[in-house]
């Protein structure tokens, strides 16, 4: 699970104190990119150690042309649990569209 959390946690934004508040603040196309890149990067490398779990992952952000709805899911789950660092709840948000991620 370790491994999981680090693999969709963008390095620039370490700081403990950072919270899906924080994040909400942001522009949506800032937002965006952020959880774009925490689900590309976990497929990437899940890729490399589960290959199943990366098509899981793939499928449901971009399968049938929903990644919009995706993020707009996403935003609104970090936005409610304000209090959890974003890429904790990226992380919550995969465990429960694709299972395990070990």
């Amino acid at each position: 699970m370790l491994g999981a959390t680090l693999t969709i946690h963008p390095q620039e934004i370490y700081a403990q104190a950072f919270t899906g508040a924080d994040f909400s603040t942001w522009e949506t196309s800032a937002q965006d990119s952020y959880i774009q890149t925490s689900l590309t990067m976990a497929g990437v490398v899940f890729s490399q150690v589960d290959p199943e779990k990366s098509a899981c992952i793939d499928n449901w952000y971009l399968g049938e042309a929903q990644k919009a709805d995706r993020n707009t899911y996403i935003r609104n789950t970090i936005a409610e649990y304000g209090s959890y660092h974003p890429s904790g709840t990226i992380l919550a948000i995969l465990l429960e569209a694709c299972g395990p991620l070990n």
